[in-house]
């Protein structure tokens, strides 16, 4: 079992893949408290579900891309087992799995996209720098996406990137925070600034600015 607090088909907001359109699962668990979450809702929501439950929800969307999402999908004990059930359905071309990177678990790999995103000092968390190294270290395709709001998050960014530097090999996302005290592209704007003074990070690393469009554009 698993706790689902909502499952949804839309396009990807955020990331790599944004604009794929596809099948979202959010979980309904998370521990970590961030404290400017847009998914508040899904700390504690929701209501559990068999792998085989939602493999059959996968088969009859036939969206051939699947994201699992929060809530904290890592917090969940079978998640390996759903990841296993939706990896057999033969119009499943991708799983896109999010998380925050504060819980490593070793997972089902066929199909796997991992996008591991720490949470800036702004969210007022630890930034979990050894656990993000495990996945950069034991999975072949991770997608790192950084949020951030301010110059202190950057620099943490630029820390954690600097440090692991060779356990990097994609772009690196990095998505403006939607702080609720700014509009959003203002914070975007803001962003795109601060990123474009950093030459040595944009030199030593493939950098993304890739706001939240599905914030942007009104869809969930």
């Amino acid at each position: 079992m698993i706790r689902v607090c909502e499952i949804f088909e839309s396009v990807q907001g955020e990331g790599l893949t944004v604009g794929v359109p596809s099948l979202f699962i959010r979980t309904g668990r998370c521990s970590v408290g961030c404290k400017f979450c847009d998914t508040k809702y899904s700390w504690n929501s929701g209501r559990d579900y068999t792998a085989e439950e939602l493999r059959k929800i996968v088969e009859e969307s036939a969206l051939p891309d699947v994201i699992i999402t929060g809530g904290e999908p890592l917090e969940e004990p079978e998640i390996d087992r759903v990841l296993s059930e939706i990896s057999e359905v033969k119009t499943v071309r991708r799983i896109t799995l999010e998380t925050c990177g504060h819980f490593y678990r070793e997972l089902p790999a066929e199909k796997l996209h991992l996008v591991v995103s720490p949470k800036p000092l702004t969210m007022e968390v630890e930034f979990p720098f050894t656990e993000v190294s495990k996945f950069l270290e034991n999975y072949r395709d991770v997608e790192l996406k950084f949020t951030l709001f301010s110059e202190e998050d950057l620099n943490r960014i630029k820390e954690f990137l600097k440090t692991y530097r060779e356990l990097v090999n994609f772009p690196v996302v990095l998505q403006p925070l939607h702080h609720p005290q700014e509009e959003y592209r203002e914070t975007c704007r803001k962003v795109v600034k601060m990123v474009l003074k950093e030459r040595e990070l944009l030199s030593q690393f493939e950098i993304r600015v890739i706001p939240q469009v599905h914030k942007l554009i009104g869809v969930k």
